[in-house]
């Protein structure tokens, strides 16, 4: 009776949870980047910067958009795990994908005369390049896991967290590029024959300076960001479980698995009776620890 009540609940959880989950699968999307990073397995790092790194441990919130570095991966365990590759299928990907928006806008009306363009504002667009793929096999990554939970400090926090409603995992591939800056098209096509080449691209890099915080070098008359970023993140396989868990703690990847989750883990999981000692759910690289 107790397993046919706990399968009814979590089946009503999922028949309430699954439409709403459904519907935004199917919505259309407002940020290609993340759905192309998502289709080769990372997850976005918004803003993208260069704080994240492999082999360090995080907390993911439960929508999968947030990460907080619990502990970092020191530098001399890194340096003989990683390894790094140019990727130029995901950079012909992105390409094709087209250009990306920055939130960066530059008023043009002053170029025109008419009365139609006078507050003509164009938006700048990005797109990757130079895609760079960093990763630590899973064996070593094992290794980096297990030092740093022998801290105290780290063991604590990340005991502390996997409780919180979200995920702690650990980084296992990054990909790095840098953005090249360009108009719409269709302000491309309307500047041509009001101004140069040299003046557009001196108004864009202005712009992108000024509003997105973010220097800018001319590299053979293309405008690229001063560094490359860190634009997405790969965990491992398996994130750490609570000593009580029952089920696999594994990064959901769509609005569904969400959904799914948070049925298995807050619905079902916490009405299953206590497992034998001797029966624990995998936790990832290594069994989680309470902190003594």
């Amino acid at each position: 009776m107790r397993k046919l009540t706990i399968f009814a609940l979590a089946a009503i959880g999922m028949t309430v949870a699954a439409p709403l989950a459904a519907y935004y699968e199917t919505s259309p999307s407002d940020d290609p980047l993340g759905d192309t990073l998502r289709q080769y397995g990372f997850q976005p790092i918004n803003p993208p910067s260069n704080l994240m790194s492999v082999g360090s441990l995080y907390y993911v919130d439960a929508k999968v958009k947030d990460f907080k570095a619990i502990c970092h991966a020191d530098k001399a365990d890194l340096e003989d795990a990683v390894v790094s590759s140019r990727s130029w299928e995901m950079q012909e990907s992105l390409e094709r994908k087209g250009r990306f928006a920055t939130g960066v806008e530059v008023d043009l009306g002053w170029l025109f005369h008419d009365t139609a363009n006078k507050s003509y504002v164009a938006k700048v667009r990005s797109s990757l390049t130079d895609v760079v793929l960093e990763e630590i096999p899973l064996g070593p990554n094992w290794a980096i896991f297990a030092k740093l939970m022998k801290k105290p400090e780290c063991n604590e926090v990340a005991m502390q967290y996997i409780h919180a409603g979200g995920y702690v995992c650990q980084g296992q591939k990054i990909l790095q590029a840098t953005a090249e800056y360009k108009l719409d098209q269709d302000a491309e096509s309307k500047l041509a024959a009001k101004t140069t080449n040299e003046n557009i691209k001196d108004i864009v890099k202005l712009a992108v300076e000024a509003q997105a915080d973010q220097a800018v070098v001319d590299r053979q008359g293309r405008l690229f960001a001063g560094a490359a970023l860190k634009y997405g993140i790969s965990m491992t396989p398996i994130c750490l479980a609570p000593p009580t868990g029952r089920f696999q703690r594994v990064l959901p990847q769509t609005a569904l698995g969400r959904v799914a989750n948070f049925v298995l883990f807050n619905i079902v999981e916490p009405i299953l009776p206590a497992q034998p000692d001797h029966v624990k759910v995998a936790q990832g690289p290594q069994e989680a620890e309470q902190p003594k």
